[in-house]
């Protein structure tokens, strides 16, 4: 499942609305070229404005309702959709988080912020450099502003797309101090009480930790059990990569109880796992859509276990006997 295209274009253009704000932005050809290109693009970039300026309120920042930046030469060129508008450069540096399926929640001025999604709540993080994170349900991480090119991760799931700058390259740093460098990237990260799991899609990453360096290229994978477990590195197909943002749980060889955190990240309930059933693993797709009742009554069968309530929340034990 990909993106709807009126999703893109409002990404689109909530990105150009924060680059455009950046004084030291200067891609106006490329800003003008992108509104030129559909009428629709201006009334797109116009919305993004009236989300920022929202945002804005929330702080006390005067909205840009009026040109407050010279408009260069280059960008003077007007459609027939109506007038444009530039934002005032004072929130340029800022970090904006918003949730993936709705408007912006916050704008993080100061300089270590924590963000933080619940189990079963998504949200992304949009930086001024044209990169993303999106962070999956349970999830903490930390960005200084004053250097968003470096997070602390320190639990739970995110999706980076990572703007490669050579010069500065993207740090991601786990709990436990490993350390993850983008070469020009796509990757996906896990992360649990000192088990990592790096998957890239585009690009390499570079993965320090335990006294080992070892490069991932796109198609590869890195598991480790614990903090102090030798990596291990193995083939992933690309287009997985980050797929729960699309309902589709990717597993290949997966331990049913690293299954069961990630279907609690994902569906926002606790779900565990029998004793009995931690040798068991898992290799397949699980539909994470259509609520926690529905995906777990797929899970059942597909797993060969059994589930009970508990609580909120489920009990995967084995069938009788299902193999243990």
């Amino acid at each position: 499942m990909n993106a709807a295209p009126h999703d893109m274009l409002r990404d689109d253009a909530r990105l150009w609305a924060i680059r455009v704000g950046d004084p030291a932005f200067a891609d106006w050809d490329g800003f003008n070229t992108w509104l030129e290109a559909d009428p629709a693009h201006n009334a797109a970039y116009e919305a993004a404005l009236d989300d920022l300026d929202a945002a804005d309120a929330l702080f006390d920042v005067p909205p840009a309702r009026a040109p407050v930046l010279p408009r260069p030469a280059a960008a003077t060129v007007r459609s027939g959709s109506g007038p444009r508008r530039w934002r005032a450069p004072a929130m340029a540096a800022c970090v904006a988080v918003l949730a993936v399926g709705g408007g912006w929640l916050a704008l993080d001025r100061g300089s270590m912020q924590e963000y933080a999604t619940a189990p079963g709540q998504r949200r992304a993080i949009e930086l001024v450099d044209g990169s993303r994170i999106v962070l999956n349900g349970g999830t903490r991480l930390a960005l200084d502003s004053a250097n968003p090119r470096a997070v602390t991760m320190a639990d739970g799931e995110a999706l980076f797309q990572i703007r490669h700058d050579s010069e500065a390259p993207f740090v991601v740093t786990t709990g436990d101090g490993t350390r993850l460098i983008d070469v020009g990237t796509t990757f996906n990260v896990v992360g649990e009480k000192g088990a990592l799991s790096v998957k890239v899609a585009e690009g390499a990453v570079v993965y320090r930790g335990g006294g080992a360096e070892m490069r991932l290229d796109a198609g590869e994978m890195l598991t480790r059990a614990t903090t102090g477990a030798a990596p291990r590195k193995q083939a992933v197909d690309p287009s997985t990569v980050g797929a729960w943002r699309t309902g589709y749980l990717q597993f290949s060889d997966t331990p049913l109880d690293e299954l069961a955190a990630d279907l609690s990240r994902n569906l926002g309930v606790p779900v565990a796992i029998d004793d009995r059933l931690a040798t068991r693993r898992f290799s397949g797709t699980v539909m994470a859509d259509g609520g926690a009742d529905a995906v777990m009554a797929r899970v059942g069968p597909l797993l060969d276990v059994q589930l009970e309530r508990r609580g909120d929340g489920w009990m995967m034990t084995p069938n009788d006997g299902a193999r243990r």
